[in-house]
């Protein structure tokens, strides 16, 4: 029996979000992890990735809002060809080590793209729960959608870390 390397096993990452870091406080915290995330990529058997921003819907009923913002994250996702996360406060709370575990399954299945989705500061729709394969949460509170990505980031990065054994988690 043949056992494989994780680094043999490609995947693309991508986080779908409502809203853009740029010209937030969240902008430089988020390069860094994104900086980090890049230098061990290869190492840890990620192929791509990326980060794909909307804007936040203007209409003004939050439903309305929710839907729109559904309708721009949707034409991004295939379900054919990916697993769809879903970050919500409603999802179940997961370790590091489980989001490594994930990963780790992830990398050995058929869909080679992993989107993780973030809804905007109302939340997901109803429909955006439908397409998720797993909803999953950072926290039991509520907490603005900018600050989620970069826990989300930060959690990549310690899982892709926990992969290759490096030692940014110990």
């Amino acid at each position: 029996m043949t056992i494989k390397r994780v680094w043999e096993h490609k995947l693309n990452i991508n986080i779908l979000a409502v809203g853009k870091v740029l010209n937030s406080p969240y902008n430089s915290i988020s390069d860094h992890y994104i900086k980090n995330i890049l230098s061990i990529s290869k190492r840890s058997g990620i192929t791509n990735f990326t980060i794909n921003e909307i804007e936040k819907s203007r209409e003004k009923d939050a439903e309305l809002r929710k839907l729109r913002e559904f309708n721009s994250l949707a034409k991004k996702l295939d379900p054919q060809k990916s697993i769809n996360i879903l970050l919500d406060e409603r999802g179940k709370l997961i370790s590091s080590t489980k989001l490594k575990s994930m990963l780790y399954e992830y990398q050995l299945s058929s869909k080679k793209n992993l989107n993780f989705i973030i809804g905007g500061p109302d939340g997901a729709s109803r429909k955006m729960r439908e397409v998720a394969n797993e909803n999953i949460s950072v926290s039991k509170m509520t907490l603005p959608h900018l600050l989620v990505r970069i826990l989300l980031l930060e959690q990549i990065y310690r899982a892709l870390t926990i992969l290759i054994n490096h030692p940014y988690h110990k």
